[in-house]
């Protein structure tokens, strides 16, 4: 590892998303010799399994403003960051049963007072947006034009080439095997890579997903993230080749995220009442299974069907299984840590891709100033000791569904 530095000023563990957007407004604010540090290839982890949806559809205010200030790079990344990210505003149409109706018309108002370009939409306008959807069973639906998706993969490489170019050193296949403390371990001094080499440093960013747990349990600090797998599967759907939105369906627990140039739908689970986690030495060694099993497909099926019946003759393409990093709360990790010099940014449960250019920013704010210089944010809600301290996150209109803390 002779080509990597004896020492820097900001050590990253992870370049995928968080790690590559924080490197870059780091170095952005000029600060110099930062490391990123990535165990396989870039947008390798749960970055390149995202689905890429993009929303400003949250019942947290929270995240909603921080999907707000995320979309303005989204929209014109060519400028900001010198290439696209795939972004596709096909619109975001989000559904809910009678029940949630009082709370969708509240979530809406408060999506609005914060930026979101959203309002509620007539069965007959769904019927417009989408034809083939059976709208019988729904209660009500907001539509949000600016939002769809984009491509997290095409992102992150933008986030790595962008701050490349400002002279930051992103080394691939180059795991850490220890984040070294001083003696009474109080403070960083270092990092060790799994190739032996020693990066001597005052401060590492843990930027890892998954891997954040174990890496700060070395060092006494514990971060309580888990492994959730979750099924996808790809499908030709037939029938009309109208370009359709990105649709979070609160009826059936489900998400479908469009392909403009195949016409393919991708079909996610959002019922996580039942999460199957993934042990982390399994997850480490890349020993899990990696398709959707016949169960979930079959579910997944059955959900689309009762929610488009007219496109029963659907076809199944493909599935994944991907990893997503998830914690007790389902809101990130941004935060300092009890060691001095070790910071989180991880624990993004499903939200990451959506709010990845407002992240980078709290993170150097994070590191540079001590508290957050983004408007209407508080980095308070993000921070370690919230469980223990019970103040959590709460939306102050959830929807009446097995999956709040996602939405």
């Amino acid at each position: 590892m002779s080509n990597l530095p004896q020492t820097a000023d900001v050590v990253i563990i992870g370049a995928g998303l968080m790690g590559a957007s924080t490197a870059y407004e780091l170095a952005k604010r000029n600060v110099k010799n930062i490391v990123v540090l990535e165990k396989n290839a870039i947008g390798s982890g749960a970055t390149g399994q995202s689905s890429g949806v993009l929303r400003g559809h949250y019942s947290y205010e929270l995240l909603t403003r921080m999907a707000v200030q995320s979309l303005e790079t989204f929209q014109h990344s060519n400028e900001i960051l010198g290439s696209g990210v795939g972004y596709q505003p096909v619109g975001y149409l989000f559904g809910v049963d009678h029940v949630n109706i009082e709370n969708l018309k509240k979530n809406v108002e408060m999506q609005k007072r914060n930026g979101v370009n959203t309002g509620l939409v007539t069965m007959d306008e769904v019927k417009e947006i989408w034809p083939e959807l059976d709208t019988d069973h729904f209660g009500a639906f907001a539509f949000e034009p600016q939002g769809g998706y984009g491509d997290p993969v095409l992102t992150n490489q933008a986030y790595a080439d962008a701050a490349r170019a400002l002279g930051v050193i992103i080394k691939q296949h180059c795991g850490v095997k220890r984040i070294i403390t001083s003696e009474d371990g109080s403070a960083i001094v270092g990092v060790e890579t799994t190739n032996n080499h020693i990066i001597s440093t005052p401060r590492v960013i843990v930027a890892a997903g998954i891997g954040a747990h174990h890496l700060m349990k070395n060092v006494g600090v514990n971060v309580p993230i888990k492994g959730q797998r979750a099924q996808l599967i790809y499908i030709s759907p037939g029938g009309s080749k109208k370009n359709v939105p990105s649709f979070g369906d609160f009826m059936h627990d489900q998400y479908i995220k469009p392909e403009v140039s195949s016409g393919h739908l991708l079909l996610g689970n959002a019922d996580h009442a039942d999460p199957q986690y993934i042990d982390p030495a399994d997850y480490d060694a890349d020993k899990y299974l990696k398709h959707a099993t016949e169960k979930a497909i079959e579910k997944a099926i059955m959900k689309f069907i009762n929610c488009f019946p007219s496109l029963e003759n659907a076809k199944l393409l493909a599935s994944y299984s991907a990893a997503y990093e998830i914690t007790p709360d389902g809101i990130p990790f941004i935060c300092g840590t009890p060691i001095e010099g070790a910071y989180l940014c991880t624990g993004f449960s499903g939200h990451g891709f959506k709010i990845t250019p407002c992240v980078g920013k709290l993170t150097a704010d994070l590191i540079l100033e001590g508290e957050s210089k983004q408007e209407g944010i508080d980095l308070a809600p993000f921070r370690l000791t919230r469980f223990e301290e019970n103040d959590l996150l709460k939306p102050a209109h959830p929807y009446t569904t097995t999956v709040n803390s996602h939405v």
